[in-house]
């Protein structure tokens, strides 16, 4: 195990109380090449700055150095690249043992990018400037197209990456509690004390919110209580990313997107600390309080060694305390504020240990890589900064403490309204929708037990909206003290950023405005403001405050820009993940996962695709027994005597004659003619009959015929669905009737008394069962059907009744090869949208004699044009050689490129031939003729393969019929 290294162990603190980190043991990773040490429990950005790194990334347009701003993955701050993920939040990201991680935007390297010259051609760069320039001339733009797209963007998409396994779940739930903060908490616990299913979601890794890093004790009393109620379903590091019509939520946690349906839900999502906007505060070593706040007491690390508080409410000077607590020293503490109206209890003792400004405000900093040197200055009440009594305060950490942005983005999709309320500087909620309530200080509530109080309201009115009890008394709070600051904005010696995530400053914004963009939504557009990672939260006060400034209007009547999801950042593969289908498994699934079997998808069905070497399993069958689970094959049940008109119609073969107890393998076409589905129907009694159907067309051949029946064409028929309700394994090989003998003694198995193509019901280790002797794998073999109930109990009497002659069981690549060794076809597979019976080989199935079926004017139009493709068997010259399924067949033109005239559907090497077959569609002339050569093309060359007519194993069918 790796041990720490020098840097972590000087900027690490002793032990706090509630960290996050686990000190027993350490590892590492890179951060561009440089090996980094880290605990478990670390982000990538609390390890960097253990370590001593405090540039993390660049800005986007002038490739200004940045470091950790929020320490909540609202801010662009640390976007990184690991792997060959980009963009990737390094204060939300676990550091994990082996870990690659890059800087992004930056060039040659983050100490030294020369896209930062920028900053000096700054004046040519204004807002909205690729609206002015590069429009002459014409003939350049495709030059100035390739620098602008090289320069934009931040991390790269490696394209030779494989991308990650995505997967969507759907949740249903009473109640959907956003945020496990206090309010959060207890909001859920007095929900499901009233008797709801409660799930409760938060981004972060652990329950507490901001109790984690203030009051740890606190924070684990609650998420003990929330532990113990059965009826709450937690789930952390899970970020509600949207709201749609009908109380849908969705959420992201990790590769997954979970998709929620609720009744009722809480927003008690919290708020952000609001940057404050003066010159270069965007240099890293300025956060906001609650960012060093989780840093210290979350990871244990030191995020400066001397501080500069800013100020503008009482938790500021907690973060103070915090600092000086852990051995900081406070170089001062700047309240904005009077001392009359600071009421925290640190007041005097830090008073004491810092020089205190109050009425005073930062209005610049100075640095390279890092904050070194901090400007002061008095601040009047209408808040005019006297720049000329300013003060210079070094420091190398500055903490912003100034107001709170509610995260109130999901609210606001939900249908809620939202104003700003000038009196506590924060957009408030005005107006909720039904079945939707809010808490805490989503809500402008900032105190313990005011949130607490506030939790337990709505998630009794959550309650109370289903049904679970009685409407709660409104609910009675003291007056709030106000928390935001009205002077967030200070001009101040450099760039005044207001958007970290574009770089926008506020002269940019004042410019805007006096170009008439002086809309919320238009301004939005013109200067990208709030269009980046952050979506606005930590830059719409600002702007909002600067538009109220620039047109001498409330910043209550600016308005504010559409809140629209995805409300936090997501990757595009969880939303092009796997689109939700049902997953089916068959009753033996635990068995096939305890006998080692590799599972794959077949339609929705998860089964067995091998149990070893698939070879060995062809040769069990093939000399021995064998069995396989084919509990995914569609099954239906069809009664009443218009069965056979029906059958009739749907097949293009005949079934009006066929007999009782006998089966028939069927191909079933649409009206033009093509492919859908084929299977085995067999004939059970007078008007009963049992189909089967492929696995992927088990659900929509139900429908099919479902159709035609009430269309006219089964009078009297009923269909029943019983594809989940038996399952289904085929025994198969030459001792198959040995092994089937030994459990029903009673039933003759024999070739006079079961013949091939028939049926038979019998009792299988007291299950009843129906058995169809048919022959897809090309040996004796018999499929039987079960009651899924009782599916185990049957597989396991067959298993052990054929131990003593060796039967093993096989898996759906086995088959596949079994079936190609007798030129079956798979529909789906060697079968394409246009595919009809007569093309694929299957002209004998077509009875044009019948009345009328589903596609007989297009296949009798086809039988008398002819056709131009078949499909036909192959083998290799190379035998030994087995080309990729979907490979383009080829021949010599007078170009340079050769012709594509088919392509290879099926291939497989046969290890009872011992040697490589396929099938394939080729142009007709040459399809038919036996042992024509052509060429595959394979790796840009080609590879010879000769014409096979016929099944490539036992022609004749003997060993079907043995």
């Amino acid at each position: 195990m790796a041990t720490s290294t020098p840097a972590i162990t000087s900027l690490r603190l002793p032990p706090q109380a509630g960290e996050q980190i686990d000190r027993a043991s350490t590892f590492q990773f890179t951060f561009d090449g440089q090996p980094c040490t880290a605990h478990p429990g670390d982000t990538l950005a609390s390890a960097l700055l253990a370590n001593g790194t405090a540039v993390l990334s660049r800005s986007f347009k002038y490739h200004r150095p940045r470091g950790v701003l929020c320490c909540t993955g609202n801010c662009p701050n640390c976007l990184v690249q690991v792997g060959a993920e980009p963009n990737v939040r390094a204060c939300m990201h676990p550091a994990t043992p082996g870990l690659e991680v890059t800087h992004q935007n930056a060039w040659p390297s983050l100490e030294t990018d020369v896209m930062a010259a920028t900053q000096i051609v700054d004046q040519f760069l204004p807002v909205g400037f690729y609206y002015k320039t590069f429009i002459r001339p014409k003939a350049l733009w495709p030059l100035y197209e390739k620098i602008l797209r090289t320069a934009a963007g931040l991390g790269k998409v490696l394209l030779g990456s494989r991308p990650g396994k995505h997967h969507k779940q759907y949740l249903h739930v009473d109640v959907a509690v956003i945020g496990g903060g206090p309010a959060g908490m207890r909001a859920a616990l007095a929900a499901a004390a009233h008797g709801a299913q409660v799930l409760l979601l938060d981004e972060q890794p652990a329950l507490g919110g901001h109790l984690r890093f203030t009051d740890a004790k606190s924070a684990a009393a609650l998420a003990a209580q929330v532990a113990a109620q059965p009826r709450i379903s937690v789930r952390t590091n899970t970020a509600v990313v949207g709201w749609y019509e009908g109380n849908w939520l969705a959420a992201t946690c990790g590769n997954e997107l979970l998709k929620i349906r609720i009744r009722a839900v809480v927003n008690a999502t919290g708020a952000v600390e609001t940057p404050l906007v003066f010159g270069n505060n965007d240099l890293p070593g300025i956060m906001l309080g609650s960012a060093a706040q989780r840093l210290l007491k979350l990871f244990a690390v030191r995020p400066g060694q001397r501080a500069l508080v800013v100020t503008a409410n009482d938790s500021g000077w907690q973060v103070a305390a915090d600092l000086h607590a852990a051995g900081i020293r406070l170089a001062a503490i700047v309240d904005q504020r009077s001392a009359a109206e600071c009421t925290s209890e640190h007041q005097a003792a830090l008073s004491a240990a810092a020089p205190v400004y109050w009425q005073h405000t930062i209005t610049s900093a100075t640095g390279d890589r890092r904050v070194r040197e901090a400007v002061i200055a008095p601040l009047s009440a209408a808040g005019a900064v006297d720049a000329g009594a300013g003060k210079f305060v070094d420091c190398d950490l500055v903490t912003l403490s100034v107001g709170w942005t509610p995260q109130n983005g999901l609210l606001q999709q939900m249908g809620g309204r939202v104003q700003f309320d000038g009196a506590r500087g924060e957009t408030l909620p005005v107006h909720l929708p039904a079945g939707v309530f809010a808490a805490g200080r989503v809500a402008g509530t900032h105190t313990l037990a005011a949130e607490l109080r506030e939790g337990q309201q709505a998630g009794e009115q959550a309650a109370a909206h289903l049904g679970l009890c009685a409407a709660p008394s409104p609910l009675q709070l003291p007056a709030a003290q106000r928390q935001s600051s009205a002077h967030t904005l200070v001009n101040g010696s450099g760039k005044n950023i207001v958007c970290f995530c574009e770089d926008v400053t506020k002269q940019d914004v004042l410019t805007a405005i006096e170009e008439g963009f002086d809309s919320a939504e238009l301004l939005k557009r013109y200067s990208t403001t709030a269009m980046g990672p952050c979506q606005g939260l930590m830059c719409a006060h600002n702007v909002k405050q600067t538009c109220a400034g620039a047109l001498r209007q409330p910043a209550a009547r600016v308005g504010g820009t559409t809140a629209r999801p995805p409300a936090r950042p997501m990757a595009l593969g969880v939303l092009g993940g796997q689109h939700l289908e049902p997953v089916q498994y068959s009753p033996l699934q635990a068995w096939h996962a305890a006998h080692g079997a590799k599972m794959m998808l077949a339609g929705l069905w998860v089964r067995a695709e091998r149990y070893g070497d698939p070879h060995a399993e062809v040769r069990a069958v093939r000399e021995r027994v064998g069995l396989i689970d084919v509990s995914s094959l569609g099954k239906i049940e069809l009664t009443g005597p218009g069965v056979p008109a029906l059958l009739e119609r749907v097949y293009v073969n005949n079934w009006g004659k066929l007999a009782s107890g006998r089966v028939r393998y069927g191909l079933m076409c649409n009206d033009e003619g093509v492919v859908l589905d084929d299977g085995v129907t067999a004939h059970l009694s007078a008007d009963s009959w049992y189909m089967t159907t492929t696995t992927s067309g088990a659900s929509a051949i139900y429908e099919w015929l479902q159709w035609w029946a009430q269309s006219g064409w089964g009078a009297g028929v009923l269909l029943a669905n019983r594809s989940e309700d038996f399952a289904a394994f085929n025994l198969a090989g030459p001792h198959a009737r040995s092994v089937l003998q030994k459990l029903v003694p009673d039933c003759a198995l024999d070739n006079a008394a079961f013949p091939y193509m028939h049926v038979r019901t019998a009792t299988l280790a007291g299950v009843p069962c129906r058995i169809l002797r048919i022959g897809f794998t090309g040996e004796l073999s018999y499929e039987v059907h079960c009651p899924s109930g009782y599916a185990l109990a049957v597989w396991e009497a067959l298993m052990t009744a054929g131990s003593e002659f060796g039967i093993a069981p096989f898996g759906v690549e086995a088959q596949r090869i079994l079936r190609l060794e007798k030129g079956h076809i798979i529909v789906g597979q060697d079968t394409e949208a246009t595919t009809d019976p007569i093309s694929a080989d299957l002209a004998a199935l077509v009875k044009l004699d019948k009345a009328d079926f589903l596609g007989k004017r297009s296949l009798a139009r086809i039988a008398a044009h002819g056709v131009k493709q078949r499909l036909v068997g192959f083998k290799p010259v190379a035998r030994n050689v087995v080309p990729e399924e979907g490979l383009q067949i080829v021949r010599s033109t007078r170009g340079a490129r050769p012709e594509i005239i088919g392509w290879v559907t099926s291939c497989k090497f046969s290890p009872t031939l011992g040697e490589t077959i396929g099938l394939c569609w080729l142009p007709a002339e040459l399809a038919n003729q036996a042992g024509a050569e052509f060429t595959i093309w394979r790796n840009d060359k080609g590879l010879q393969a000769r014409v096979h007519h016929g099944a490539f194993y036992d022609a004749a069918g003997a060993r079907l019929q043995q």
